[in-house]
């Protein structure tokens, strides 16, 4: 008996995309389900017995938004507040969808918008806010149109369950494949650390949402730094970003995916920091969580549960940001991490089950 077609709505292969990766490390865990097909932009959702869609925050996920609104189904939200698909991928938006955005906003406000130019002209006034990161309830375009929504926080969980308690909200592992860790002193001297040094690192792309920002202010003002320290930009720089000529700074640029899974496990402790817009899913964060490594995050929705299991060091949004983060950095300095051990709870076989009974649950064409 054949298996049923999953048609799979995302960014692409070739997409530089985390969600991208996601989606391709998901597919031999879902075959042993379905037939899993990537749809390419324009597929025709019906065509597929079930259909999955990933939304996240940028213009690669417009298919999927655009397959979601012709015919429902499960959806993965990558990150529920996804603010920066909308405000980026505006002039492909259909009408009702630009209207349902400028109400959103204006409640939110406290003020009528009749279009984009009006909404820009208010933000633009107002450098107080920042227009990535209004909670603002935008996750509810997609939600209406979901027959069920999968998160990977469980915090995340529990905020849109309080918001849309008719929704069917789930939260689900995210998947991780384990690591083997390499030889770290042969990996240290390939990107020219000293093999002794104890090093920090951020993974991912290096951009503003990122915090790069603030986390070079705090490495510049942690004056009393071990000459040993080290600070690892393990990714490709983004939004301008300017690294410093800096001995104790070692940039690697963009890293093919076993280089990058290489460092991850063998640093001795990694910043993720995320603004105050949410990012609740991170696949170089959970990557080091699924092997108990130590990491420095930002405390905000999505996040703040994590330490209760995993060895988490929060640091503050806003005014406080880099004295908590050097804080933060001094205080983590000379503990190494124990060797990486895979937690099972992260397997994709686990994921693969969850998602399985969620699009099982929606109406097949």
């Amino acid at each position: 008996m054949s298996k049923q077609t999953l048609g799979i709505y995302g960014p692409l292969p070739g997409d530089r995309s985390g969600v991208a990766t996601y989606i391709a490390d998901s597919l031999t865990s879902l075959a042993a389900y379905y037939e899993p097909v990537r749809a390419e932009p324009g597929t025709d959702p019906d065509q597929f017995d079930r259909v999955l869609y990933h939304l996240g925050n940028n213009a690669m996920h417009e298919a999927a938004f655009g397959a979601l609104a012709t015919r429902p189904g499960p959806v993965i939200l990558h990150e529920y507040n996804n603010l920066d698909y909308y405000l980026s991928s505006w002039d492909r938006l259909s009408n009702g969808e630009q209207d349902r955005f400028l109400v959103l906003a204006g409640r939110y406000l406290g003020r009528r918008f009749r279009d984009r130019a009006e909404l820009d002209y208010y933000l633009d006034a107002h450098s107080e806010l920042d227009r990535y990161s209004m909670d603002m309830g935008v996750e509810s375009i997609a939600i209406e149109q979901a027959t069920q929504v999968l998160v990977h926080s469980p915090e995340a969980r529990l905020v849109l369950a309080r918001r849309y308690p008719k929704a069917r909200i789930q939260h689900i592992p995210f998947g991780v494949h384990p690591i083997t860790p390499p030889d770290r002193t042969e990996l240290f001297a390939a990107w020219g650390l000293p093999a002794d040094a104890f090093v920090f690192a951020t993974f991912g792309f290096l951009g503003a949402y990122k915090r790069i920002g603030p986390l070079l202010q705090a490495w510049r003002q942690w004056h009393d730094r071990p000459a040993d320290a080290v600070l690892l930009l393990a990714g490709e720089a983004r939004d301008g970003l300017d690294v410093p000529d800096d001995p104790t700074i070692v940039h690697t640029g963009y890293l093919p995916d076993p280089d990058f899974d290489q460092l991850l496990v063998s640093v001795d402790c990694a910043i993720q920091l995320r603004g105050p817009w949410l990012g609740e899913s991170s696949g170089p964060l959970t990557k080091l969580l699924a092997h108990r490594r130590p990491v420095i995050t930002s405390e905000i929705t999505g996040l703040r549960l994590l330490a209760d299991t995993h060895d988490v060091t929060y640091v503050p949004v806003g005014n406080s940001e880099v004295d908590g983060l050097t804080d933060a950095l001094r205080a983590r300095y000379g503990l190494r991490p124990p060797v990486p051990r895979f937690d099972a709870g992260y397997d994709w076989n686990i994921w693969a089950a969850a998602v399985c009974t969620a699009t099982s649950q929606a109406a097949p064409v």
